[in-house]
């Protein structure tokens, strides 16, 4: 108990010392997704019907013959690799600020997208598929991204001010990104042995 109150202390301390950094990244996310809003909801006609064939045979193939998890893991943990590679680089360079700002906005947009097009197409269906074949990966997956943006966001800004102490903090933000990357590996488990089947349960809910 004493040590969870020491890391909850310790998470609260983190924020208010970080606030303006966090709050950038937040408003980017939020961003991305206000636009992944409009954009889901004035799609045209035609193009809404084209997506939902291809959801309808993704969630067809679901029912019958489920996912291949192995594939879906190897493309998740290369796509995480890249966008860790980015962040990293940009972290490190002095123009990287706007850059990881508008990665947490296209983040914003591609994670909402999916789930206010889904809500577009089926409704409150789309609830189940949220709960099941999202929510678990991204309760790791989104925080994880937050943190990571918020940490190189603040490395990149800071970086012209301690450059006596770069070796030091390169090599803390490099810990950092290592930590953040194992708990992007565990989402990405989630997303490819886990959603899956539970997709594969709730299927039948989305194919005409």
């Amino acid at each position: 108990m004493r040590k969870r109150n020491q890391l909850t202390k310790t998470g609260i301390l983190y924020c208010i010392q970080n606030i303006k950094f966090i709050i950038c990244i937040l408003a980017s996310f939020t961003i991305g997704g206000i636009f992944a809003a409009v954009f889901a909801f004035t799609l045209p006609e035609l193009s809404c019907k084209e997506l939902l064939l291809y959801l309808e045979d993704f969630f067809r193939n679901m029912e019958h013959s489920g996912a291949d998890s192995a594939a879906l893991f190897r493309s998740g943990l290369l796509s995480n690799l890249k966008n860790f590679g980015f962040l990293f680089f940009f972290s490190v360079t002095v123009i990287g600020p706007p850059f990881i700002a508008a990665f947490a906005a296209v983040k914003g947009f591609m994670h909402c997208f999916t789930l206010f097009f889904m809500f577009r197409l089926y409704g409150v269906r789309a609830v189940a598929f949220f709960l099941l074949g999202m929510m678990p990966h991204y309760l790791l997956l989104i925080p994880c991204y937050g943190i990571l943006c918020t940490v190189c966001l603040k490395f990149s800004l800071l970086l012209l001010h301690e450059k006596q102490e770069l070796k030091k903090n390169i090599s803390r933000l490099l810990l950092t990104l290592v930590c953040l990357f194992f708990l992007a590996t565990m989402a990405v488990l989630l997303q490819a042995y886990i959603e899956p089947l539970l997709i594969r349960l709730i299927s039948g809910l989305y194919v005409a």
